[in-house]
């Protein structure tokens, strides 16, 4: 019954950390945690070997994660896309659409942050190597920002419209006293 990378103590954690940002500590230099005295004072950690089903875990895990971060992206696409045709229906929908594009993107941000958080949290769990974790931001990162795009464009070009399309059924347009299109 081994305990793996995950399952060590805190302060195994804090002092890893500590050795990180100090570098290893020095023999009989003051205030480093080894004095060169004992039996454990030059002894480096053992690594622990990877299992099969160390790496089984592992990927159970990454993919529990994405999953998690699709559903949210899913839901948050679902409540866009209810925006979309509640906007098209009447005045109304048009202020529901507001609300539905608030909510996906709640939804889209949730999921994109606390993927990205949990990444950066469970990368040695997951037995992701900086790269790749770089890679997935990068792909979270990039999806999110397309999701952003497209709301803004399709609500900047309906707003574009709902300006330039005269609601009184006449062919007029707003600085036209002709009737006819402007000219260019």
């Amino acid at each position: 019954m081994g305990v793996g990378v995950c399952g060590r103590w805190w302060w195994g954690r804090a002092l890893r950390l500590s050795r990180h940002f100090r570098g290893p500590p020095r023999r009989g230099a003051r205030g480093s945690l080894g004095s060169g005295s004992g039996p454990r004072a030059a002894a480096p950690l053992p690594a622990a070997p990877v299992s099969e089903l160390d790496r089984a875990d592992a990927w159970l895990l990454r993919k529990a994660h994405e999953t998690a971060f699709l559903s949210w992206f899913r839901n948050g696409l679902l409540a866009s896309g209810i925006g979309v045709l509640s906007y098209v229906q009447s005045d109304v929908g048009r202020e529901a659409a507001y609300g539905f594009f608030f909510l996906g993107g709640v939804c889209v941000a949730y999921g994109g942050a606390s993927y990205l958080t949990g990444l950066v949290s469970l990368r040695q769990c997951m037995r992701l190597t900086a790269g790749g974790a770089l890679t997935r931001c990068a792909a979270v990162t990039s999806v999110g920002l397309l999701w952003l795009c497209a709301v803004c464009l399709y609500l900047g070009q309906l707003e574009l419209e709902v300006e330039l399309v005269p609601d009184d059924g006449t062919d007029r347009y707003p600085g036209d006293d002709e009737g006819g299109p402007p000219d260019k």
